[in-house]
């Protein structure tokens, strides 16, 4: 049984008071999922706050850094000194907080620059996703929110704050096999466990049907030059990275 979750989130408000200093972050992780989901989805679907993820660019970096020292949070120092340029880390108590910049960079690289004017608090729901499909060694809490957000969010097919932007998912899969590769096959996983998952009929034909449409929307998309390389490959060369985690 999940563990009740606070509707009062620490992490949110440090991420409104950031962007009230114009220092441009923004949440991702499960903590941002449960933001978009919280009383929308049965609670079995809705995780605990876990670790703390934020998003941020390079021109934010050093804004970011002070502020979070300033709120007297715990910088890793020789983490941050090695790593600094594509991720941070801190700590508040036994609470981690990881800083990704510029990119997402885990089983596969997400270049999410440029995204941060779309969503207030959180990235936005189609980057959320991205960052969860792309897991290859899917668990069972990113099986959880990415079924959270399959059937917490309306779809649609531009930005849209609080939205799921097929269109945007789509275009960033029609430009890298690997990332394709990974993600379909963590749509097929999920289908298979749905019901270990979901328990109401109704609620499992919705995201069978949410993922079935997903799917079409990928199909449809032409794909570039670069894709059709690399799909010529095929699983025959590795397509992804397994991260170290700090």
């Amino acid at each position: 049984m999940n563990e009740p979750v606070p509707t009062k989130d620490w992490a949110e408000d440090l991420v409104l008071e950031l962007a009230h200093k114009e220092r441009g972050v923004r949440l991702l992780g499960g903590r941002a999922v449960r933001y978009h989901v919280l009383g929308k989805v049965p609670d079995t679907l809705v995780r605990p706050p876990g670790d703390v993820d934020l998003f941020t660019v390079s021109e934010h970096r050093r804004d970011v850094q002070q502020w979070l020292e300033s709120m007297g949070l715990r910088p890793e120092k020789e983490f941050n000194l090695l790593n600094g340029r594509s991720r941070l880390m801190y700590w508040r108590g036994k609470e981690k907080i990881d800083v990704f910049i510029d990119e997402f960079r885990m089983c596969h690289a997400l270049d999410l620059r440029g995204r941060l004017p779309v969503q207030e608090v959180t990235l936005p729901v189609a980057d959320l996703m991205l960052t969860k499909l792309q897991v290859v060694e899917f668990t069972e809490k990113d099986m959880r929110d990415v079924l959270a957000l399959l059937s917490g969010v309306p779809f649609v097919d531009r930005d849209e704050p609080g939205a799921f932007n097929t269109r945007f998912f789509a275009d960033t899969l029609a430009r890298d096999w690997g990332l394709w590769r990974t993600v379909t096959r963590n749509l097929d996983v999920l289908l298979e466990r749905l019901q270990d998952f979901v328990v109401e009929a109704s609620l499992q034909l919705e995201i069978e049907e949410r993922i079935r449409q997903l799917t079409e929307v990928m199909e449809r998309t032409p794909k570039t030059m670069k894709w059709k390389w690399r799909a010529a490959v095929g699983e025959r060369l590795k397509w992804y990275e397994l991260p170290e985690e700090p």
